[in-house]
């Protein structure tokens, strides 16, 4: 079912959402699917991410609603600068992640009709395309994730490491919300427990318009171009650091007692200041504040304004602090809440922002390593979770980078004998042993079980 309009810009809701007792079942059945590796999970994402789109038609039906070429731009690297998924995932990463080595395959068809197809639990649906795929001469790649899209409406599902979309209603709205599900985010919500974006919806779900993963409700911008009616918004500031997009050093954390802090945004980086606080609640180490500059740009651009916004991260979602007077349900500018007090204010290009913090705690970030772990800090965004033996040798090896760089087949950072590219990430061309590049691959396989979770 297509959702409500926003601001003038309709958006899609997740319509594999409504029956919300299936979700962990199907959550958990997905992640068990062979093809999905722990990199194909993984929480932080970085590097070159491939996704298999596969096509696939019911057996009483041989329409085709878009060509393959089509949907190989939309959600690959051979659509750059097409306005599609790997032009919004590079800009909103900043680079970190970029979708290549992808393939769009089919289209396939299914040895079942629609109905029953429809007839069929959402698991086997989705093994039915694979499977048709496989019949048909492609296998998904070890560490792909998987995008089904079938050419009538079936359903429509976003879970870690596979997607199922409806191919008659593809928009880049509706499309980068299920791709974020597929990296590992969650909904988000606002503090409005009266909220109900639908009867099947938890209050205050999908109530941040400022946020792509409550693209049922979303500023989105523009018309969308080729790929639908609009242009899908941002990322707040707790999901780009859930994903381990945000910078080093770029993250601030309010100490106990009273501070100032200058904020930059997301969508005009000053390359200084914070673009991210955190403010600690109580003694709970999960449970805090998170303050950002947003800007109307980008994929911001939609957005009324610039504006702070205030996030209550609970759980391992955040929930968007609004005004619930009755009026203009606005992001509030200030609060007094659980011992704390933060006043914010905007001048130009920067925001300002007074905070009373009644503790000071050891706020446990979305990227906390595990004891015995610490980030392996190969460079400012290197979040993966390694052993301190690894991290002080990925220190030696970039320290000793230029003695191993010579110029040859492989341009100016060509290795000398005997070393290769670390690849930890894309662009990283330090020269390592090979026993070092596997350690950094293995390493980023095994992030996900090195990070602590609420």
């Amino acid at each position: 079912m297509r959702g409500k309009r926003e601001q003038g810009i309709r958006t899609y809701g997740d319509r594999g959402r409504r029956i919300r007792a299936g979700a962990a079942a199907l959550l958990a059945v997905v992640m068990a699917f062979c093809g999905l590796q722990q990199s194909a999970r993984a929480v932080p994402v970085r590097g070159y991410t491939g996704w298999s789109i596969l096509m696939c038609k019911v057996s009483d039906d041989a329409s085709e609603p878009h060509p393959a070429g089509w949907l190989r731009n939309f959600f690959t690297d051979s659509g750059a600068g097409t306005g599609g998924m790997y032009d919004y995932f590079t800009s909103i990463s900043a680079g970190a992640v970029q979708i290549r080595n992808s393939n769009a395959a089919g289209w396939y068809t299914m040895p079942y009709t629609l109905a029953q197809e429809q007839g069929r639990d959402r698991w086997t649906r989705f093994q039915d395309c694979v499977n048709a795929a496989k019949a048909g001469g492609y296998a998904v790649p070890a560490g792909h994730r998987t995008i089904v899209v079938t050419n009538v409406g079936i359903d429509w599902w976003g879970a870690a490491g596979a997607i199922y979309l409806d191919g008659t209603g593809l928009g880049s709205v509706s499309v980068a919300h299920e791709m974020l599900h597929g990296y590992g985010l969650g909904h988000s919500f606002s503090n409005d427990t009266g909220y109900r974006n639908a009867p099947w919806s938890a209050p205050g779900e999908y109530d941040d318009p400022w946020d792509e993963m409550s693209a049922a409700n979303v500023y989105g911008s523009g018309t969308g171009g080729t790929y639908g009616n609009a242009r899908p918004v941002g990322l707040v500031g707790y999901q780009l650091d859930r994903l381990g997009w945000v910078d080093h050093g770029r993250v601030a954390v309010a100490p106990a007692g009273w501070s100032s802090h200058t904020l930059t945004s997301f969508q005009s980086d000053d390359g200084f200041h914070p673009k991210l606080l955190r403010v600690p609640i109580g003694s709970d180490p999960f449970h805090y504040y998170t303050v950002e500059f947003t800007r109307k740009l980008g994929y911001s651009a939609g957005i009324p304004n610039d504006v702070v916004l205030i996030h209550e991260i609970v759980n391992g979602a955040p929930y968007l602090q609004r005004t619930l007077d009755g009026g203009a349900r606005l992001p509030v500018t200030s609060l007094n809440a659980n011992g704390d007090s933060i006043s914010t204010s905007i001048s130009g290009g920067a925001a300002t922002v007074t905070v009373y913090s009644a503790t000071s705690v050891a706020i446990y970030g979305p990227n906390t390593c595990v004891s015995g772990y610490v980030w392996r800090d190969g460079d400012y965004r290197d979040y993966t979770c390694a052993t301190p033996a690894t991290r002080s040798q990925t220190a030696a090896d970039n320290a000793a980078r230029y003695s191993r760089w010579v110029s040859g087949p492989y341009g100016p950072h060509t290795c000398i004998s005997g070393y290769v590219w670390r690849e930890a990430w894309p662009g990283d061309d330090v020269c390592v042993t090979p026993a070092v590049r596997s350690q950094a691959s293995a390493d980023n396989a095994a992030a996900p079980s090195r990070v602590l979770r609420p």
